[in-house]
């Protein structure tokens, strides 16, 4: 308990949690399960981690659920029902009061009633007695299978956590985090060995999950708090500064991604080994000074190289000291770019790009430059200050615009903030001015004079743009707040949202699947593709292998021709 208090760590991480398709949780070594009162005895880890969390409010407890231990507690999560009850589970024990329990306590410090008298009556401080009662700080998804994650299995996760979110409100202030595989970043190309351009892993054989997660990071980034990457069981030779640049290239923002670390041995192409501690050390300072949020450290409490539970609490608190919280050798930190912006506009708007929350360890000045990357060319204005802006006109189709942010203290660049805006059609007004049909009337057919009803009433409901079902139920509404599994009909199409919604258009954004989709239809560029669906594209019928967006049949491996 001493050495644990007298750590510099500030989040731990309990390993490891699981649950069932109903929703049970369950954990290793019984380290979250609330124990019946027992005046003698407690499971010990327990009892080190909520008298930690007691005695330091400020330190962070989340529980970490998945590993290879339960990966298989992934597979409850395709099932809408079954990610209902997990989700449900995950916030009652969030929301859990876990006792804390002590012994040898002081008469003002009881939390409650006296639970175990001595034989005289009075209260038996020197057994354990409650002092108090905390709550989990949040979750961990560490996300990892030995077969490659599908594009489904991320979906499905994503769902979860936002789904979590929604039921913990808008004020919580609990804590969702995601860890993954060094090389879930990575291009997929670099799969191949043939690939060497940013790619972390450069084995002759190489790893099949290089980019399983990178839409699970990009549609992920607002809804985890921050991403710990395994850069460890790589080799000696893997390249960790290129699979955290990944990570923040995917996010967008390096200061969410933490550094992995390992005071154990590893996994390596020739063998195990176990890193010297100069390199973690080093490794420690590297992403202090290239503006990443931090490290973690695998792992404390269990090591393979006879350290005790004292010398592994000093060896991280060596890093943290490296890493420029403490003594550090690093004279300049790099800055973090930030940047907020509306990440879709419609029909002609003036966009402003806010960049003011950059930041800088030492507090330097900085200066800013925004750049576009992609997309039709605007003009920026104030393209060096702290925000940016330009004008849009209206535009007849849905286009993406690509910016870049890079901030500098004067002597170091930061990584960069890159990030998209979706520009949006206008809704094309009817047109209820319909030419008049002058085929001439035929002479020898009777005119039908019968009298108009003036009693009846005339339609005159005006249509709206935002109804093209004619505003049948269910149809779509830009204005309206959609979560997982709602189903709406939109331009003669039934679609379904995955995940929480408002004012994306069905058929051009990633959060609706097409539910009407036939073995006919046109392959688009702006379409979302999953796992066996199909298209058409230059006469030739294909299936999607996994998710894809904008990869052409024929150029992509994603694609494969069917008969």
């Amino acid at each position: 308990m001493t050495d644990l208090s007298n750590s510099g760590v500030n989040t731990f991480l309990l390993s490891f949690g699981g649950w069932d398709a109903e929703g049970n949780i369950s954990s290793s070594d019984k380290i979250i399960d609330v124990p019946a009162y027992n005046a003698y005895y407690l499971e010990k880890g327990y009892v080190v981690w909520t008298q930690t969390k007691l005695a330091h409010p400020e330190k962070k407890m989340m529980v970490a659920f998945g590993g290879e231990t339960y990966e298989s507690m992934w597979s409850h999560l395709g099932n809408a029902a079954n990610r209902e009850k997990i989700a449900q589970g995950l916030v009652k024990l969030l929301k859990t009061n876990f006792p804390v329990y002590k012994k040898n306590l002081k008469p003002t410090e009881l939390d409650g009633p006296c639970q175990d008298a001595s034989w005289d009556g009075t209260c038996n401080l020197s057994n354990y007695q409650k002092a108090g009662s905390i709550q989990l700080d949040g979750i961990d998804f560490d996300y990892e299978k030995q077969a490659r994650l599908t594009p489904e299995e991320n979906d499905n996760l994503l769902k979860l956590a936002q789904r979590v979110r929604e039921l913990l409100g808008p004020k919580s202030d609990k804590l969702l985090s995601l860890t993954t595989y060094h090389v879930g970043a990575d291009p997929e190309a670099c799969m191949s060995n043939t690939v060497m351009e940013n790619c972390s892993f450069i084995e002759d054989k190489r790893s099949s999950h290089h980019g399983e997660v990178l839409p699970l990071l990009k549609n992920g980034k607002d809804t985890f708090d921050f991403f710990n990457v395994m850069t460890y069981d790589a080799g000696k030779n893997f390249r960790y500064q290129v699979a955290l640049e990944n990570y923040a290239k995917a996010v967008g923002n390096a200061s969410k991604i933490l550094l992995g670390n390992t005071i154990n041995s590893q996994w390596g192409p020739e063998g195990r080994f176990t890193e010297t501690r100069e390199n973690n050390l080093a490794r420690a300072a590297w992403q202090a000074e290239n503006g990443y949020g931090g490290f973690f450290v695998w792992t404390l409490g269990a090591n393979d190289n006879g350290k005790t539970f004292g010398e592994q609490v000093d060896y991280i608190n060596d890093m943290k000291k490296a890493a420029g919280e403490g003594h550090t050798g690093v004279e300049n930190h790099k800055p973090t770019a930030v940047v907020k912006y509306n990440p879709v506009v419609t029909g002609a708007t003036h966009v402003v790009l806010d960049g003011s929350h950059s930041s800088d360890p030492e507090g330097d000045a900085l200066t800013w430059r925004w750049e576009q990357i992609s997309g039709p060319a605007v003009t920026l204005m104030d393209n060096d200050g702290a925000k940016a802006s330009f004008d849009l006109n209206s535009t007849d189709v849905d286009v993406e615009l690509g910016f870049r942010l890079t901030v500098n203290d004067g002597a170091h660049d930061s990584v960069p903030f890159e990030f998209t805006i979706t520009h949006k059609a206008d809704q094309k007004p009817v047109d209820d001015e319909k030419p008049v049909d002058d085929k001439p009337v035929d002479g020898d057919k009777p005119v039908d004079d019968k009298p108009v009803d003036g009693d009846k009433p005339v339609d005159d409901k005006p249509v709206d743009d935002n109804k093209p079902d004619n505003g049948t139920q269910g149809s779509w509404k830009s204005d309206k707040v959609y979560v997982g599994g709602d189903t709406v009909t939109w331009k003669g199409k039934e679609y379904k949202a995955r995940w929480w919604t408002q004012n994306n258009q069905p058929g051009t954004s990633d959060v609706w699947e097409n539910m009407s989709k036939a073995d006919k239809e046109e392959w688009s560029a702006n379409a979302t593709y999953l796992g066996g669906d199909r298209a058409e594209f230059s006469g030739k019928s294909w299936k999607a292998k996994w998710w894809t967006k904008g990869d052409q049949p024929g150029s992509s491996d994603v694609w494969e021709q069917i008969k």
